[in-house]
């Protein structure tokens, strides 16, 4: 009965020495989290950025405050012949623009968005044409 006894206990610490390394097997070796696919970025090297030099300042509409403003047009490279002859015009019509404004139109991140709206479409219709891919006001501030 002694060796029956002896042989059973041997084969459940078999047993419980598989199943233990098994489960130490999964959790250090086949239980790698996985690592984030890398997203593929693009560049279209058609696409410059267009700067018109100086920052546009004006007064604010019905306000004692100043609002400064930097923009920079992301453009097909063969639009900028076209934005140089253009650019007085364009500047001119940007200050136009900001000098409606008033302190309530330019508050918060919808005010910059609709402004940045307004310009982009301002130099398509300067420029007459779709191709314009974005503008991207880089300083604004209100004092």
């Amino acid at each position: 009965m002694e060796k029956k006894n002896l042989v059973l206990i041997a084969i459940i610490i078999l047993l419980l020495l598989s199943i233990l390394s098994g489960i130490i097997l999964y959790i250090f070796v086949l239980n790698k989290p996985e690592e984030p696919k890398i997203k593929e970025i693009t560049i279209d090297k058609n696409i410059v950025l267009y700067e018109f030099g100086n920052s546009f300042v004006n007064n604010v509409k019905d306000s004692k405050k100043m609002v400064k403003l930097t923009v920079k047009l992301e453009v097909d490279s063969k639009l900028v012949s076209l934005l140089d002859y253009k650019k007085s015009a364009i500047i001119e019509k940007i200050n136009l623009i900001m000098r409606g404004k008033t302190e309530q139109d330019l508050a918060g991140k919808e005010g910059q968005l609709k402004l940045e709206a307004e310009i982009v479409d301002l130099i398509k219709k300067i420029i007459s044409t779709e191709k314009l891919v974005d503008a991207n006001i880089e300083e604004f501030i209100v004092q």
